[in-house]
């Protein structure tokens, strides 16, 4: 990533070249999150993705299904109809949208332990696992094979299932649609439906570089709405929907040619994704997390117990890597 080439002096901080104030509000803010160190951003964002809840229109309608606004009208309503019909939610392993809509993080405000021990995040990973464990959501599946088939008519998906199911599944032609995923609903009645997708490809400038100047007015050049709106417009006419270019530039994005009432849906649905710090030995973190869900989902083991040793081993393998590049905790 960006922000282990910074460790490691590679790169070049972009946020000190001119102009680059302007460039920023190119993109969403929290975009810029995983290419952040000490102050500086070592990146510009290119691609970026989206969430979003998945259903088919023919059968939900049919079944006579209200959308879910908050998960708990999906564990209660939703869920049990679907099973009435022999149906099944599809639910990807992603921690995030339960952390997130909680308040919690997965890193101390200095990046340097763990926070998947506050009350927050066992919550969360709680409920990540009984999604699986109490309500019966599949633990792996092809959703995009079995909502063509109808066997799951609805599940979480992103990009790459938008351009799957309006290419390669022409049958389905107005048959499918996107909607807000589920939230959490607040004390004060509203709902959070933040989620932890967001960041793709990203473009750096090599810190050895003979012609930083040149490299950055390429890179402002090359992320502006115009170029970015050239270039998608054109990859998509000359190869088909299929090459449609998921820019990071906002303005770009919403100037092609998505479905209008789909471009609605993921615009609001942008507004609550979240990045997270990219930070030394954060490589654990996923690893960790996915290792405590196998030993619930799969073993069995209790929720409480798998977390905490989780966070133990994120925290050491932390402190190791700080040791190594000379940074210390204060605690």
């Amino acid at each position: 990533s960006p922000v282990e080439f910074a460790i490691r002096d590679a790169v070049l901080d972009l946020s000190t070249m001119e102009g680059y104030n302007e460039v920023k509000e190119r993109f969403i803010d929290e975009i810029m999150v995983p290419y952040a160190y000490r102050g500086g951003i070592y990146a510009l964002p290119e691609t970026m993705d989206f969430t979003a809840l998945f259903y088919r229109k023919d059968i939900i309608s049919e079944l006579g299904i209200i959308l879910p606004d908050t998960w708990e009208e999906l564990y209660n309503y939703v869920l049990p109809s679907l099973y009435q019909n022999g149906m099944e939610f599809y639910y990807p392993p992603d921690m995030t949208p339960f952390l997130f809509q909680r308040g919690g993080f997965f890193y101390s405000d200095d990046g340097l332990y763990s926070a998947l021990d506050s009350t927050e995040a066992f919550q969360a990973f709680r409920e990540y696992t009984e999604i699986f464990t109490h309500y019966g959501v599949p633990v792996m599946a092809n959703f995009f094979n079995r909502m063509r088939s109808g066997e799951m008519p609805m599940g979480i998906g992103g990009y790459n299932l938008y351009m799957q199911l309006s290419v390669a599944a022409p049958e389905l032609a107005g048959k499918w649609g996107i909607a807000l995923i589920p939230g959490l609903e607040k004390d004060d009645g509203t709902i959070d439906r933040s989620n932890g997708t967001l960041s793709g490809q990203c473009d750096i400038i090599l810190k050895q570089t003979d012609h930083p100047k040149e490299a950055w007015a390429f890179l402002k050049w090359w992320s502006s709405t115009a170029v970015q709106t050239r270039f998608a417009r054109e990859i998509e006419a000359i190869i088909g929907a299929e090459a449609r270019w998921n820019t990071a530039n906002v303005e770009a994005f919403t100037s092609l040619s998505w479905n209008r009432a789909d471009l609605k849906v993921i615009t609001e649905q942008l507004q609550w994704a979240k990045g997270t710090p990219v930070v030394l030995g954060g490589y654990y973190t996923s690893r960790y997390i996915n290792n405590a869900w196998n030993s619930v989902v799969v073993a069995g083991d209790n929720v409480r117990d798998t977390l905490e040793k989780a966070v133990k081993e994120i925290n050491r393998e932390l402190r190791m890597k700080q040791e190594e590049y000379g940074v210390y905790a204060s605690r």
